[in-house]
Parts: C-alpha cells; sequence; structure tokens
C-alpha cells in the first residue's frame, strides 16, 4: 500500500537523521520521539542534540549544526538548517504540495488506509447487552467506541471480527425469565405492546422493584438461573426465546446508528459445548485449580491468586486469596466463563461451535451469524488479538484474565488480549440505573430522535433545501453529533453529554466537521470546474493554504496513532484541526475570484482533495459527509 507524501518524508528525514548522528560517532537511540512540527520557523524539527548533549558534554547547538551538515539531500525538502539546538527541516511548498493533493485524488480511501495491521486477525467484542432493557447511553458509548475501534483497525490492515456476546444466563437475564413466568401471578407491570427490550425493560423494573419489597422472592429467581443452565429444561428455553427476541428488537437501535457485528456468541452455548470443561482441564495440567474440602471456599474449585505466575501489585494484598471459578452448587460464575471464551477465541480450545444466520442482511449488506444447536462449523474464532469494551470498573477481572493466561504459559496470548474500559456517562441533569428504570427517557433511541429534531430546528434558516431533503439531512447531523460527542473524549473519561456541545455548528462538534465538507462541497459548485487534471504548485506557497496541505498530508499517519493508541479521540481532534485550516485557508485567499487561471485551478485541486482527506476520516469514526447543509 503506496505510503502518503507524509509519511515517505517523514520516515527519509528520521533515516538521514539516524545515518548523520551515526556518521558523527554518536551513540544511536529512537529519534521518533525528538521530531516535532513546530507552528513556525520549521516543518520539522529535530531536538536530539539536547539528548546528545548531555553525555558528548558539547553545546546542543554545535551538535546540531554538525548533523545538519551532515544531511543529504531529501525529497520534499528544500532547505536543513540548525537554530537553537534544533535541526529544521524546511519543506519545498510546491512540490510537497502537489503530490499531496494529487495522493488524495487519486484514491479516496488511501489518504486514510494503512498496512500496518499486516493482515493480523483481530477479534474485537462490544455493545453487548443484557438482554433485559433497551440501550441506555452507557450501552451506546460502548456501541460507538466499538465501531469506532473496528474501523480504525481494518483501516489500518488487520481482519476484524466484531463479535457480541450475548449474556443469556446471567442473574439480570434470569430475573427477566422469572418475571415473565410469574407477571400474571405477581401481577408484574409491562405493556405487551411496546417493542419487545422495551416490554422487557418495564418488566425487569417492576420485577426488581417486587424483590426489594419482598427478598423472599430472591430464593425463587435462584432457582430459575440454576434450570437456565440445564439443556431443554422450560426456562432454558424460554430464556433463549426470550434473548432472541430482544436482539432482533434492539438490533433496530444498533442499525439506526451504523452499528454492526459480524457473529453473536451465547453465554448457553459456551456452556452446551463443554466449553468449561475443557478450560477446567487446561488450568487442572497446569496446576492452577483446586477444590478445597473446607474453609469458606469448601466444595468450589478456585484459583488461589498466590499460584499465578508474575502476579502485579494490583492483585497482591487483597482480602481474598483466591477466585472462584465453579460454586459449590456447580454453577459458573463469570470469570470460569470468560476464561472458556478467550482460549476458544485464541484457539486454545477446539472450536465445536455451530453457527447459523440470525439476520440474512444487515443495512450494510452482511449477514450476522450466531452460535446455535443446530447449525454449521465455520471459521469464527482463533485469532491472533482479542478486544473486549466494557466499563472501566472491570479492569480488575481483565487484568486477572491475562495473568491466568500467562501462567498457563501463553504469555503472547496474553499480551495479545485487551480490555479498553470507557467511563460512565451521563446526560446534564440525569444519571443512569438500568435496575431502577432511569433510562426511560434516555435511551439511545431518544437521544438519537431529540438529535434529529434539535438539528432541523437549527437548520430552518435555509430556504434552498427542501422539507424532505432537511429531515434526512437533520438525521445525519443529529447522528454525527451523537458520535462525534460521544468520541471526542478520551474512552477512560467519563461524559456528561450537552446538546450546546454536541450541535455546534462553529466549532468541535460533528455538525461543525459536516458544515465544513459541505462548504467545500458548495465552492466546488460555483467553481463549475471538474477535478483539474493538471495543475501548476504555484498556488500553495502562502502559509494559510500550505497549512491546510500539510494538515492533510498527515491523515494517514492520525489514523495510525488512533489506531495504535485504541484512542477515536486522536481522530476527532484531528478533524477539528482539519476543519479549522480549510476555514483559515478560505478566509485568507482567493479562490473562486482568482485571476490566475494555474492559482485558481490549484485550489479547487486542493478543495476536491480536502473534501477527500475529510470524507474519508469522518467515515472511519462512522460519521456520513454532508454536500449540503
Amino acid at each position: 500500500m503506496e505510503s502518503s507524501p507524509y509519511v515517505q518524508v517523514k520516515s527519509l528525514i528520521l533515516d538521514a537523521l539516524q545515518k548523520a548522528i551515526a556518521s558523527l560517532g554518536y551513540p544511536q537511540f529512537e529519534l521518533e520521539n525528538t521530531l516535532t512540527e513546530p507552528k513556525a520557523n520549521a516543518d520539522f524539527a529535530c531536538s536530539a542534540a539536547f539528548r546528545i548533549s548531555k553525555t558528548a558534554k558539547k553545546n546542543p547547538n554545535e551538535i546540531a549544526s554538525a548533523i545538519a551538515a551532515k544531511i543529504p539531500e531529501i525529497k520534499y525538502v528544500k532547505k536543513v538548517t540548525a537554530d537553537n539546538g534544533f535541526v529544521n527541516f524546511h519543506l519545498d511548498r510546491g512540490e510537497f504540495s502537489g503530490d499531496v493533493i494529487k495522493f488524495a485524488l487519486a484514491s479516496p480511501s488511501a489518504v486514510v488506509h494503512s498496512n500496518i495491521g499486516n493482515n493480523t486477525s483481530l477479534i474485537l467484542e462490544y455493545v453487548s447487552v443484557n438482554p433485559v432493557h433497551p440501550w441506555h447511553i452507557g450501552h451506546l458509548r460502548n456501541a460507538l467506541l466499538g465501531d469506532a475501534l473496528a474501523n480504525m483497525y481494518q483501516t489500518c490492515g488487520y481482519n476484524v471480527e466484531r463479535q457480541y456476546y450475548m449474556d443469556n444466563l446471567g442473574l439480570q437475564a434470569s430475573l427477566g425469565v422469572w418475571a415473565t413466568m410469574n407477571k400474571d401471578k405477581l401481577h408484574i407491570e409491562a405493556d405487551p405492546t411496546k417493542r419487545f427490550d422495551y416490554f422487557l425493560g418495564e418488566l425487569y423494573v417492576s420485577a426488581n422493584r417486587m424483590l426489594e419489597k419482598d427478598p423472599s422472592l430472591n430464593a425463587d429467581t435462584k432457582n430459575v438461573l440454576a434450570l437456565m443452565e440445564q439443556s431443554g429444561t422450560y426456562e432454558a428455553n424460554l430464556a433463549r426465546e426470550m434473548a432472541e427476541g430482544f436482539l432482533n428488537a434492539e438490533r433496530q437501535t444498533a442499525f439506526s446508528y451504523g452499528i454492526y457485528q459480524d457473529v453473536v456468541i451465547w453465554e448457553s452455548d459456551i456452556v452446551g459445548q463443554r466449553l468449561l470443561d475443557k478450560m477446567l482441564e487446561i488450568l487442572e495440567r497446569k496446576r492452577l485449580i483446586k477444590k478445597p474440602a473446607e474453609g469458606k471456599y469448601k466444595g468450589c474449585i478456585v484459583i488461589e491468586l498466590n499460584d499465578l505466575k508474575n502476579l502485579p501489585k494490583e492483585l497482591t494484598g487483597l482480602r481474598e486469596d483466591a477466585k472462584v471459578l465453579i460454586r459449590s452448587d456447580g454453577s459458573a460464575n463469570y470469570l470460569a466463563k470468560d476464561i472458556a471464551f478467550h482460549m476458544w477465541r485464541f484457539g486454545l480450545i477446539e472450536n465445536n461451535f455451530l453457527f447459523s444466520k440470525f439476520i440474512e442482511k444487515q443495512p450494510n449488506g452482511k449477514p450476522l451469524y450466531t452460535t446455535a444447536p443446530d447449525g454449521q462449523k465455520m471459521d469464527f474464532g482463533n485469532a491472533d488479538m482479542a478486544i473486549t469494551m466494557t466499563d472501566i470498573r472491570q479492569n480488575f477481572e481483565f487484568l486477572l484474565l491475562k495473568v491466568i493466561f500467562d501462567s498457563i504459559g501463553e504469555s503472547k496470548k496474553a499480551n495479545a488480549l485487551k480490555h479498553i474500559g470507557y467511563g460512565v456517562v451521563e446526560l446534564e441533569g440525569g444519571s443512569l440505573s438500568g435496575r431502577k428504570g432511569t433510562w426511560a427517557g434516555y435511551t439511545a433511541d431518544d437521544l438519537l430522535n431529540e438529535a434529529r429534531e434539535r438539528a432541523e430546528k437549527a437548520m430552518k434558516g435555509s430556504d434552498e433545501i427542501t422539507k424532505e431533503e432537511r429531515e434526512k439531512i437533520a438525521q445525519k447531523v443529529g447522528l454525527g453529533a451523537i458520535k462525534f460527542e460521544f468520541l471526542k473524549i478520551s474512552p477512560e473519561r467519563k461524559i456528561v453529554f450537552s446538546w450546546d456541545r454536541a450541535l455546534n455548528f462553529e466549532g468541535n462538534s460533528g455538525p461543525y466537521c459536516q458544515y465544513t465538507y459541505a462548504r467545500a462541497t458548495r465552492i466546488i459548485e460555483k467553481s463549475g470546474v471538474k477535478i483539474p487534471s493538471k495543475f501548476a504548485n504555484d498556488a500553495f506557497e502562502d502559509d494559510a493554504t500550505f497549512q491546510l496541505i500539510k494538515t492533510m498530508s498527515a491523515c494517514q499517519e492520525m489514523v495510525e496513532k488512533a489506531c495504535r493508541e485504541d484512542r477515536p479521540n486522536v481522530l476527532t481532534d484531528y478533524l477539528i484541526e482539519l476543519s479549522s485550516a480549510f476555514s483559515r485557508f478560505y478566509e485568507s485567499v482567493q479562490v473562486l475570484k482568482e485571476e490566475s487561471s494555474s492559482k485558481r485551478e490549484g485550489r479547487i485541486a486542493l478543495i476536491y482533495a480536502f473534501r477527500n482527506v475529510m470524507k474519508s476520516t469522518l467515515a472511519v469514526l462512522g460519521i456520513e459527509a454532508i454536500e449540503r447543509m
């Protein structure tokens, strides 16, 4: 895959610096972090001389001058200077700009695509929701982060398998089944005419209230959970039927946000395919599990923390010195299932799952597969890497999971297992609790509906757009506003969602980026010029124009950085910078009224290239560029 001019010149500069430093007899070290892009005086600046001066006992400027003198001719570099200890690289604005624009025009997708993944297979699990109520905005953050990460990894050359884990044997699911079985007898209130995930949500909240009033009923729910784990029972069949109905219903929410998966893995199938037994066999061979005959863990199967290798400080000095995998009643807890699941993901347990199509064709044109008792063998799992998105409060469990893999001699798998925890989400003036039902009015569906309505009101000043067009555009603007607002905050931080910030058309928002793209489109329409096949490089010498081109040129590098750091907010920051650079460019130079035909065509070619960069980068985040606003 072709590298962008930016990636090329940066690589050439680093290589030249490394050779120059070596030729001067100085020790070699990693130079990547010493190369920056100052806002003035140079296009690239290297600070390596300061580090060298500490051991060489020489003035940094003397060292920088010596390095600069050793730099040979480099493509795109016009001159090399030394100033105040920095080695400065000044680009040939015309040559570099022309190639950046040609690169962006030749293939819009090339500006973002990279091959750093080298076809590494990656499983990414996200948005897996307990099947008892509709998505609230916490689930939505999981979904949007997961989708953006999957897009980023795929764009960077990874083979991504998007998984949904159906937790249909948990305590919450058992409460939903118990409430369904007893709703008439106990007068549990829920509206059966509502979409099934909303009906389940009301059922779940009502049942929780009843259990709070009469705690003795908890024994009944535990009996239901035990029967759900036994294949062929009425409770097990009902649990599967309810969860399938829930999945069908909540897919409507997922699709409205453009969220798609490849396969659903059912917790009940992990139990049914005896993955737990195979997992326990592996741990027993490695002498990591015990079954105490007395004490508080009597009858349980446990892992004693002191038996684990390389125990990190976070797992030392805890009140409990062991972790239960199998309870004394024979039921497996979440940790046990998670260990087994990840062993399957990494191919340590044979793939005995059977798969069938749950949805023949999703709106993205691809089917959604599911594990099923009656299906066929398919090539899911057995990946090189595995990433799971959950609430940041589950960091401890995933750290333990990594240590367990390390302790069975699978250090490579342990390092390839990644947990991305995200902070909680609140709306201004509200907080959420699934159990108490405070998600009502704050569901992901409610949020999108309100975003569309607010966006449509904000657009009513335009007389050039028909009502039908305005409604379609408002849907895209509202969706873009939500996605951008959720993704612009680093994953581990808490979000307090604000409509004023999300729908700000003047900066630091999705609508601002979409508006900038539409503005560029409008300029092209007014010009009446198709993409110029030839243009001179004399239009790119001024500071505002060249700054836009430099910002555009870094697109591929920004996508790679976002992928390496698992931070979609790297791209939201980049898009804001790119939009601002375009605004400064358009305010500083003539485009439509430019008298020089070569400059006019060059600047129009630049705007076409800018649109390609903007559209492709927005798409990585799952946000649609808009032609008119």
